[in-house]
């Protein structure tokens, strides 16, 4: 309606880059999940296709480095999960690594027009997932470094109009948020409700126990290395490719040139710092420096293939990276099937509640709340949303009540927090009967005690 009115876009938790494009495909398909499914899968093609052309720009005479780079990343199995859901990591990250072939082609074509296409492409990737606004940083290295061997009038020019590219998009969005940030900063803030939650400390890549917005937040592994190995994990590279980026990263810090390695390496090094300093650990995150990545493992590999001259040996490295391929494909496939069998088991959840509760009931959930919203017939509401007052008033209208919670997650996450604090105050004021379980689920009826 925003769009269709031409005002100003309505506030929103999340950066808008995204749901502007879901918006704009949804006048042609209609407001249907395939509309943001579309969006998400056609950048998600695009983000190995967009890597092979920045390798190519980078290394014209290593077509094989392209090709290996370009195979990682699309046989990632976070980017094939990333792909077919309604969110925005696939559509930042293809932006993001467009941005980085078009400033790699400014610097060797020297036309202002690559450098506007890389200003606006990096602003929009930015207005998807804010971590490309640190993406920015080496990207900007590598553009001034191209810029040197330009005149002073001309060098003015170029940084002049791509500024004002990104001001353009960037202005309109940030600008009223971050004024409310400095001038409000206890008030939600539109489009920049993260940036508030989130907290950073180079501390915290020592860490695995975190007190955040989300409750207390416990890790098997310290968030240094949980981003450090996740290159290696299935959903990602696997065992049998990771271990080229590290001989990539030899490779590349022994013959790259130094903007190049500032461009590549210096993406990968901000966005593992980033991540590893938060007090979060999402394996979707590590998709911000998979094309780097990428690229450090096609290095590897043409470094070590180019100065290999027994037949056989090469043969071994061809079979070695032939089996990473082949475990990569598998493992994405894997994970799109257990992405496939989990949400299988959510819309089981939902049709065990519906079996199991009234009609015209209402059910108080924390954890598959979304999902019974969307696809059941009983009101939800959201445990973490209401207050004890707001409660209260609730319970006060007649009508069937259940509470659905995992009872061990808000006993070890959630103490004192809102969803553990309500489950707590139902069962004192009104009383909670367990009807049976489902997984980690408990169903209560409220007041049958």
């Amino acid at each position: 309606q925003s769009l269709l009115q031409l005002r100003p876009l309505e506030a929103f938790f999340w950066p808008p880059g995204y749901p502007l494009l879901v918006a704009l495909v949804s006048l042609l398909m209609g407001q249907t999940p395939l509309a943001g499914q579309l969006v998400s899968v056609v950048m998600g093609g695009l983000v190995p296709a967009c890597t092979v052309l920045l390798a190519r720009e980078l290394f014209p005479q290593e077509r094989l480095l392209g090709l290996w780079a370009g195979l990682a990343v699309a046989l990632c199995g976070q980017l094939w999960q990333s792909s077919i859901v309604v969110m925005a990591d696939t559509t930042g990250l293809a932006l993001a690594t467009f941005s980085a072939f078009a400033v790699v082609r400014y610097a060797g074509a020297r036309r202002l027009a690559w450098l506007v296409l890389a200003s606006a492409a990096l602003s929009w990737a930015v207005l998807a997932r804010w971590i490309y606004g640190l993406v920015a940083i080496p990207l900007a290295a590598y553009t001034l470094w191209a810029l040197a061997s330009f005149d002073v009038r001309r060098t003015t020019t170029h940084l002049l109009a791509a500024a004002a590219v990104m001001a353009f998009i960037l202005l309109p969005v940030l600008g009223p948020p971050l004024v409310g940030l400095v001038s409000h900063p206890a008030e939600p803030a539109a489009f920049a409700g993260n940036l508030q939650v989130y907290s950073w400390s180079p501390l915290n890549a020592f860490q695995r126990d975190f007190i955040t917005a989300d409750g207390h937040l416990s890790y098997a592994q310290r968030n240094g290395v949980y981003y450090a190995l996740a290159p290696a994990n299935p959903a990602f590279f696997g065992p049998f490719l990771a271990p080229w980026a590290l001989l990539g990263l030899w490779a590349a810090c022994t013959t790259w040139r130094r903007s190049t390695l500032v461009l590549v390496v210096g993406w990968a090094a901000i966005v593992y710092a980033f991540h590893a300093g938060a007090a979060w650990q999402n394996f979707r995150f590590t998709l911000a420096y998979l094309p780097p990545l990428a690229l450090l493992v096609g290095a590897g590999l043409t470094w070590l293939w180019q100065r290999l001259r027994d037949r056989r040996v090469r043969l071994l490295v061809g079979f070695v990276a032939a089996v990473g391929f082949a475990t990569g494909l598998v493992g994405a496939i894997r994970v799109v099937e257990g992405f496939v069998d989990r949400k299988g088991d959510d819309l089981a959840l939902v049709n065990w509640v519906d079996e199991h509760t009234q009609p015209g009931a209402r059910v108080l959930s924390f954890g598959p709340t979304l999902t019974l919203q969307h696809y059941s017939s009983r009101l939800t509401v959201d445990l973490f949303d209401v207050s004890a007052m707001t409660l209260t008033a609730l319970l006060a209208v007649p009508g069937p009540d259940y509470v659905l919670v995992d009872e061990t997650n808000l006993a070890e996450q959630w103490v004192g927090r809102a969803p553990a604090e309500n489950v707590a105050l139902l069962r004192r004021e009104a009383g909670l009967t367990a009807l049976g379980t489902y997984g980690a689920y408990t169903l209560f009826v409220v007041g049958a005690g």
